[in-house]
């Protein structure tokens, strides 16, 4: 999928400078997704690549500055996902999750919701440390 993408990218005549730039952030998150190793910082970079793809306004407005149809850019990425180009084991979720529930742990005032917070952080942290290295269906991403 990456080489691909970067082929198609650098074949393709380029407006300007600007589109050019877009295109390779675009490249960039594409190949994010395609990281396999299964640590937090790993695991945070694929799925805040792979939500700001499937997901993000934001993805569709540097899609059209760089010149592309950001549902074709999407259509791309779901194919990947579908042939197995783009694999994502449990632990990159769960390490999403992990830092979801940091970040809301990091700005509550209420020490009876802290407290809960962190036996929450507590249990997805075994939960990673359990997860096993296997590669989970496509579908557990819609």
């Amino acid at each position: 999928m990456g080489t691909n993408i970067a082929s198609d990218i650098v074949s393709e005549n380029h407006v300007c400078n600007e589109q050019k730039l877009w295109r390779h952030v675009i490249l960039n998150a594409f190949e994010d997704v395609k990281i396999l190793a299964g640590d937090r910082k790993s695991s945070l970079n694929k799925c805040d690549a792979h939500f700001w793809i499937a997901k993000s306004k934001d993805f569709e407005q540097i899609c059209w500055w760089a010149g592309w149809e950001p549902e074709n850019v999407r259509y791309r990425y779901a194919k990947a996902l579908r042939e197995g180009l783009v694999k994502f084991k449990r632990r990159h979720f769960l390490w999403h999750e992990y830092s979801k529930l940091f970040q809301r742990l990091k700005v509550e005032q209420d020490k009876d919701i802290r407290k809960e917070l962190r036996r929450h952080l507590e249990n997805k942290r075994r939960q990673i440390m359990d997860a096993d290295n296997v590669y989970v269906n496509h579908n557990i991403l819609d």
